[in-house]
């Protein structure tokens, strides 16, 4: 929920780095909440021990009706209207 909410409070499309992010992006596109481009993890040769996995930037391209439903459904009492009327703000 913690990066459903900062992608609602984020300017679309954006693009996440981190591989840990990109694994919790991962869950909410299977969810279907967000829809985002998330390019394979590559494997390369390790140095040293062994090889290793290169992942290139994800990029979020918007939040789904679902997306903004959940955001709605876990929103504290009197906020959930916050995120009615913002399907259109995330990809513009």
């Amino acid at each position: 929920m913690n990066l459903l909410r900062r992608l609602a409070a984020s300017r679309l499309p954006c693009s996440e780095a981190d591989p840990a992010m990109i694994d919790r992006l991962r869950v909410l596109l299977a969810a279907g909440q967000v829809e985002a481009r998330i390019p394979p993890a590559v494997s390369q040769p390790g140095h040293g021990t062994g090889d290793c996995t290169h992942q290139d930037a994800a990029t979020v391209t918007r939040i789904t009706p679902r997306g903004w439903e959940t955001l709605a459904a876990d929103a504290p009492p009197g906020e959930a209207t916050r995120f009615i009327g913002t399907r259109h703000r995330s990809g513009a």
